[in-house]
Order: structure tokens, then C-alpha cells, then sequence
């Protein structure tokens, strides 16, 4: 609870009192060394492993289904204006920042999150299945402040609480990702390969992506209800596919058991 109150409450206070937006990130790294220190997590409890290559392929199978869904959706709505397209671009931008964002990820919310907390609730004894839903839902509140003082994400305040609700279905993923493959590296592969995605294709905050849909409320993968309702839709399907266990009976990842 410390750990998660701490993330909340202090990246954005962080962030606001200093000025300097990249601590609202940043103080993640903070928060993984403690709990990892602090509690002396091992590797397996933090996920520090490869992670198996059925659960890379359902990684980019996700955001590949609901960024694709998504995109037909407006291109079939007449919402798509390719006017400004440029494929050298989109495919400078995905490679960049994906590799950018899969370093700072895996030491920052994926690190924390699906990393040290995931540990700290194993360590408390949490089933699998309230591992997932606990780290998940402090992801989701931690995105709480993003649209509101990062002028990179800035959104009008109705549109927050879908901001929240679609980063906690993401979250749930990522965990079933985590849970799946033993693997920390897994989500924040995902992670990084959905933001490259989703901000090169359809932006981020006010912003418009290179598809040119400028209309955000409904055909985008996460500012707009056809996004939400995908990636619900897919938290379902991933935790059928998963099945975590209601109680603490047993650590060891999906993928270890079945091998």
C-alpha cells in the first residue's frame, strides 16, 4: 500500500513542485530501487527473465489487433486523412521510440508496477489474480494526473476518467502478459511497441498522428471509446486465456507450469 500511495501521490507532486516533467517518470526508478532493496525481492520476484516467445507474439498480436480495429473503424467512418502521411516517417518514428520507450519503461512503470510492487504482493501473500488487479488499478491511478499537467498528454478534464479507465484495462493486461511469461521484459515490450504505435499513428493529448484522425472521442486507441471498449475486450479475452488463480497457491508463472 506504501508503495502504491507513494507512486500516486509523489509523481506528480514531484513533478509540479520541481517543474520538471520527467520526475513524474523518473521517480519510479526511485520507487523500484527501494521496494527492491528494501525488501531484498529476488530476480524471479521482480521478473527478471527472457520471457517465453508465445507471450512476445500475443504482445504484438495485442496491439496490432486493437490499433488495426481501431484504424479500420475510422478509415471506414471516412475519419482518416492521409494528406500528410509519410511512411519513412511513421516507420522512423515506431522504430525510435519504441527502443526509447522500452528502455525507460522497463526501469520506470513497467519496472515498478509489473516489476518491484508485483513482487512486494507476492511477498504479502496476494493471489495472482489480486497481483494483477492491485498493480493494475495503481497504474490506472497513477496515469490520473498525466492529462492534467503533462503538456505532451493535456486533455480536457471530461476526458480523464476514460484516460484512467483505459490505462487500468491496459494495466490488466500488461499484468496478464507479466503473469504469463514470468517476464517483466514481456509488457514493457508491449508497452513500448503500443506508445510508438498509437502516438505516430493517432497522437497523443491534442494531438493529431499521422493517420490524420482529428476527431479523438471516439477512433482512437486510447483517448476514444472504440479503444476502451478493445482493450476491455481484450483484458477478457487474455484472462479466459490465462486463468490466474483466485488464491496464492501457487508463484510459478503459466508458461513454467505448462512447460
Amino acid at each position: 500500500m506504501l508503495g502504491s500511495a507513494g507512486a500516486i501521490v509523489v509523481s506528480p507532486l514531484l513533478s509540479l513542485a520541481t517543474g520538471q516533467g520527467a520526475l513524474y517518470n523518473l521517480w519510479l526508478a526511485v520507487m523500484l530501487a527501494v521496494l527492491w532493496a528494501g525488501q531484498k525481492l529476488t530476480r524471479r520476484e521482480v521478473g527478471l527473465a527472457a520471457g517465453d516467445r508465445t507471450s512476445y507474439l500475443v504482445a504484438i498480436a495485442y496491439v496490432a489487433g486493437i490499433v488495426g480495429l481501431v484504424a479500420l473503424g475510422a478509415w471506414a467512418a471516412e475519419a482518416i486523412d492521409l494528406s500528410g502521411y509519410s511512411a519513412a516517417t511513421v516507420a522512423r518514428r515506431i522504430s525510435l521510440n519504441f527502443l526509447v520507450t522500452f528502455a525507460l519503461t522497463l526501469i520506470t512503470e513497467d519496472g515498478f508496477f509489473r516489476g518491484a510492487l508485483w513482487g512486494s504482493c507476492e511477498r504479502a501473500g496476494f493471489s495472482p489474480a489480486k497481483t494483477i488487479v492491485w498493480t493494475s488499478v495503481a497504474f490506472g491511478l497513477w496515469h490520473l494526473a498525466v492529462p492534467i499537467i503533462d503538456p505532451d498528454f493535456s486533455q480536457s478534464g471530461s476526458k480523464v476518467p476514460l484516460y484512467v479507465l483505459g490505462s487500468t484495462a491496459f494495466g490488466v493486461a500488461m499484468g496478464l502478459l507479466r503473469f504469463r511469461s514470468g517476464s517483466v521484459v514481456v509488457p514493457s515490450a508491449c508497452h513500448a511497441l503500443w506508445n510508438a504505435t498509437v502516438y505516430t499513428l493517432f497522437g497523443a493529448g491534442e494531438k493529431t498522428g499521422q493517420l490524420g484522425v482529428a476527431d479523438h472521442r471516439v477512433f482512437d486507441p486510447e483517448r476514444g471509446y472504440a479503444g476502451l471498449v478493445l482493450a476491455i475486450l481484450a483484458a477478457v479475452v487474455l484472462w479466459a486465456w490465462v486463468r490466474p488463480a483466485p488464491a496464492a497457491a501457487s508463484l510459478v508463472p503459466a508458461a513454467r507450469r505448462a512447460g
